[in-house]
C-alpha cells in the first residue's frame, strides 16, 4: 500500500511490532510470536484482526492514571516497557515508554491506552516518515456503537476533547487536538472500529501504488476507499490534505 514500515521490534512484554510513522502519530502493527502468548496483551488473543486499540499520548503515565481513576475508571498498573532498536554500525538503543490502560472494554469499539514516550527521538525518525503513497498523518477513526449517547459520555470522561459535535441522532464527531473519533450507530454494520482515515499530500500517489500492487479501490471526490476489510478486518480510507 506504499507505506515505509519499520523493522520488527520485540517488546519486553512479549509482543512484537512494526510501525508506520507519520509526522506526529503512527500506526502500530502489533502481534506476538507464534505459540508465545503475551502476558499483558490478552486483547490481542481475544480480538479478531483489525483496529484493536487507540493509544493516546501523555506526558506522565502515572498522573494520567490517577486522573482517570478520579473520573471513576478502573486502570491497569503503569507498565515500564521497552524494545531494542538497531541503529546500525553495531549500535543499538532501547525505545522506552510507560503505558496504562482502561480495564475491560470501557470505551465502546476500541481499547484505550495512554502512552508516555521516554525516547520519542527513537520513534519519530526522519528515514521512516516518508511514504511512497504520500501519507503524512492519521486523520480520524470511525467507530460503530450500539448506544451513541452513552458512548459519547464515556469518551468525554476518558479523552482530552476539544469539541463534541452532534451531526444527527446516529452520528457524533469527537474532536481531539489533531485527530477525530467519529461515533456512529448503524444496525446494518457490526459494532466496533470500522475505518481508519489517513491524510495524504497526493491521491495520485495512492492511486498509482494501488494500480501497481493490484489493490482494489474506489475513488470519489478527494478520497480513495481501499478494499481491505476482508484481509485486515477494517476499512482504510485516504483523503487529500493540504
Amino acid at each position: 500500500m506504499g507505506f515505509t514500515v519499520t523493522p520488527r521490534g520485540y517488546h519486553s512484554s512479549g509482543t512484537i511490532n512494526h510501525t508506520i510513522v507519520f509526522n506526529d502519530n503512527y500506526l502500530e502493527l502489533l502481534g506476538y510470536p507464534t505459540g508465545k502468548l503475551p502476558e499483558h496483551s490478552s486483547e490481542l488473543i481475544r480480538r479478531p484482526i483489525g483496529l484493536v486499540a487507540t493509544v493516546l499520548k501523555t506526558d506522565d503515565a502515572e498522573q494520567m492514571q490517577n486522573s482517570l481513576m478520579l473520573h471513576g475508571f478502573n486502570m491497569s498498573p503503569v507498565l515500564n516497557l521497552s524494545r531494542p532498536l538497531d541503529l546500525g554500525n553495531g549500535e543499538s538503543m532501547d525505545v522506552k515508554f510507560r503505558v496504562t490502560t482502561l480495564e475491560c472494554e470501557v470505551t465502546p469499539g476500541t481499547f484505550l491506552y495512554y502512552c508516555q514516550h521516554l525516547t520519542p527521538e527513537l520513534v519519530w525518525r526522519s528515514q521512516w516518515q516518508t511514504h511512497a503513497n504520500g501519507c503524512v498523518t492519521m486523520v480520524r477513526l470511525i467507530i460503530n456503537v450500539n448506544d451513541l449517547k452513552a458512548a459519547v459520555e464515556t469518551y468525554q470522561r476518558a479523552v482530552d476533547i476539544s469539541e463534541v459535535k452532534s451531526i444527527d441522532k446516529n452520528r457524533c464527531i469527537i474532536r481531539l487536538f489533531n485527530f477525530e473519533i467519529i461515533l456512529t450507530t448503524d444496525v446494518n454494520n457490526p459494532w466496533g472500529t470500522q475505518t481508519l482515515v489517513l491524510g495524504t499530500d497526493s491521491l495520485e500517489k495512492v492511486e498509482a501504488i494501488f494500480l501497481q500492487s493490484g489493490i482494489n479501490y474506489l475513488k470519489e471526490d478527494q478520497r480513495i476507499f481501499a478494499d481491505t476489510r476482508a484481509c485486515i478486518g477494517c476499512a482504510i480510507e485516504f483523503e487529500s490534505i493540504d
